[in-house]
Parts: C-alpha cells; sequence; structure tokens
C-alpha cells in the first residue's frame, strides 16, 4: 500500500472515530449542554437532533465501507469535504445569530480543518494512482497495451 493510500486510510479512520463521537452530544442533552451551552431541549431541537443522528450515523458507516477499499471508494473523500464545508458554514450562521458562542465552536473549527485537510491530501494524492490503477485495469482486460 502505497503512502497516499495510507494517508487516506487515515483520513476515514478519522472520520470514524469523530462522527461516533459527534454522536454523543446529539443523543445526550446533558452533553449538549456542556460542550455547546445549550439549555433549550424542546420537541423542535430533540426532532432536529435524531434527524441529525441518523445522518451522521448513516455517514460514519460510509466512511468505514470506504476505509475497506480506499482507493477504490475515494470519492467518499470528496464528498465528506463538501459535508464538512455545510456543517461550517451553519456553524457560522449559529454564531452570527447568536445560537452558540464563537468559543464553544473553535475546537470544533480547528478540528473540521484538519479533517478538510486530511481527506484533500488523501484525496488529491491517489488521483494519480487510481488513474494508474484503472490504466492497467483497461489494458489486462482488453489485452492491448495502451501508450
Amino acid at each position: 500500500m502505497n503512502d497516499q493510500i495510507k494517508w487516506l486510510k487515515i483520513a476515514y479512520l478519522a472520520g470514524i472515530i469523530l462522527d461516533a463521537l459527534s454522536l454523543i452530544p446529539m443523543l445526550f442533552s446533558s452533553i449538549a449542554e456542556l460542550m455547546w451551552g445549550f439549555d433549550k431541549f424542546n420537541g423542535e431541537y430533540l426532532f432536529a437532533m435524531g434527524f441529525g443522528a441518523s445522518l451522521m450515523l448513516g455517514w460514519t458507516l460510509l466512511l468505514i465501507w470506504a476505509y475497506r477499499k480506499p482507493l477504490e471508494r475515494r470519492f467518499v473523500a470528496f464528498i465528506t469535504i463538501l459535508v464538512i464545508i455545510g456543517f461550517v458554514f451553519t456553524e457560522i450562521f449559529a454564531i452570527a445569530n447568536s445560537y452558540i458562542d464563537l468559543d464553544k465552536m473553535v475546537p470544533t473549527f480547528v478540528i473540521q480543518a484538519v479533517l478538510i485537510g486530511l481527506f484533500s491530501f488523501g484525496y488529491v494524492g491517489t488521483c494519480k494512482t487510481a488513474k494508474g490503477k484503472k490504466m492497467v485495469k483497461t489494458q489486462s482486460q482488453t489485452g492491448k497495451k495502451t501508450i
């Protein structure tokens, strides 16, 4: 396994761990209060967090699936970058509207920056490897050499 595939696997593993940990405050309001300072856990909050937790669990499973064949499923890394960027925009909106304090979100922003870096490095780094693997597969299927 080359280094770029290892980096992609590290990105997937980091995403799996952090997604699983993110479920905790989504499922337990006492942890959400501690982490984010939330104190209103009405029906709308629980409804929205239930949807969010379901999607987070699904994405965790998707990352596990991608981890098993990182090169073949590397597009999951690209999509994950888009999801993280969506989270960042949502968090900026929440800060701008005083739903959450900036100081509560700084650690999250740092983690998201690291994840975007890992997923980007892993995805871009495996572009050439994936293309080369596709060329070899095409050659072996046709029996012809391409230049």
